[in-house]
């Protein structure tokens, strides 16, 4: 690997790291009701460095957002700066994947399918930026909260598709167990996806009575949630099953130690996020798990779509093999 291909991974894995680190951080926004900390966007408050105190703010500063549309903007230092440290994230992946687009326009040579995949996520980042305002703008609408969730799974997906193809002679695998376990995998990410958007029902569900009980008496919430969340704790089980017997499979069929300890990170990821859910729903759904419950489920899927481009690429360097010269 060249100097301008490893230059790229690096670039292309630290925007990956700090994609995951703001599904974390979004999500303990929505834990704990910060996501109004800053009801305007792109300033907070009308600043650029939002206030501390409310006595920074005019006097008239809730009427200012009643006429706006807000009825209920009450200042809260805490959560204003939750919000905050969100969109100083988000700005910060903007910065990032600029250095992974161009870093993946130095290689774009040898590796085009790098740089197509890196200018899908550079696009994809500013539509989940803009599509940030359109949730600020709606108050907190839960299907747009989720929207801007699964947009940032698209941006992980197609990062890790590039930094497959730029190390797919690393991350290599039987070709004899490359075709089934490529499909193996495909249904794997269908269902975490699933997964996913099973628990993003729960979590809209926690929101509406989050909200109308104030965030209070948390010990209650789970009885009210009903059958989404049963259904989300019976299919977790699936997947659990599911990916252990997909990991040990690439196991079996890997053909070096990195592909191996992918797929052991991954079943040691599907049992924690097993345990983080089972301690949600027996625990009150308590805020500082939320977040870590989302992060491991982006991670799951992450190391899901890693694996599908080493089985991916063993296979298409079979196809390529096989053409004339």
């Amino acid at each position: 690997m060249s100097k301008a291909q490893r230059h790229f991974v690096t670039a292309a894995l630290i925007t990956v790291a700090a994609v995951f680190m703001l599904i974390a951080v979004g999500s303990t926004v929505r834990a704990t009701g910060a996501g109004m900390g800053c009801p305007d966007w792109p300033m907070c408050f009308g600043q650029l460095i939002p206030p501390t105190d409310v006595s920074q703010l005019p006097e008239n500063y809730q009427q200012i957002y009643r006429n706006r549309g807000y009825a209920n903007v009450e200042f809260n230092a805490l959560k204003t700066w939750t919000e905050f440290f969100n969109r100083l994230t988000g700005v910060t992946i903007g910065f990032l994947s600029i250095w992974t687009l161009w870093a993946a326009w130095r290689v774009r040579r040898e590796m085009k399918p790098v740089f197509w995949y890196s200018l899908s996520a550079f696009l994809l980042v500013g539509f989940n930026g803009w599509l940030g305002k359109v949730v600020v703008d709606s108050n907190l609408h839960p299907v747009l909260i989720t929207s801007h969730m699964m947009a940032s799974l698209l941006v992980v997906a197609s990062l890790i598709l590039a930094i497959s193809h730029a190390t797919r002679k690393t991350l290599s695998m039987s070709i004899s167990g490359a075709h089934a376990t490529r499909m193996w995998l495909i249904i794997g990410m269908i269902l975490t996806i699933i997964q996913i958007a099973l628990g993003v029902q729960v979590r809209e569900r926690i929101d509406i009575i989050s909200i109308g009980l104030n965030y209070a008496e948390r010990t209650t919430w789970v009885a009210q949630v009903g059958t989404p969340l049963s259904i989300h704790i019976f299919a977790a089980m699936l997947v659990v099953a599911y990916s252990l017997w997909l990991g040990m499979r690439v196991v079996k069929y890997a053909d070096n130690k990195l592909s191996q300890n992918l797929a052991r990170a991954m079943m040691i990821l599907v049992v924690v996020e097993l345990m983080f859910g089972l301690s949600l729903a027996l625990l009150g759904f308590p805020a500082f798990l939320q977040p870590l419950h989302l992060m491991f489920a982006a991670m799951i899927f992450g190391v899901q779509m890693t694996l599908f481009g080493a089985a991916h690429y063993a296979l298409s360097s079979k196809a390529g093999a096989l053409q004339p010269q």
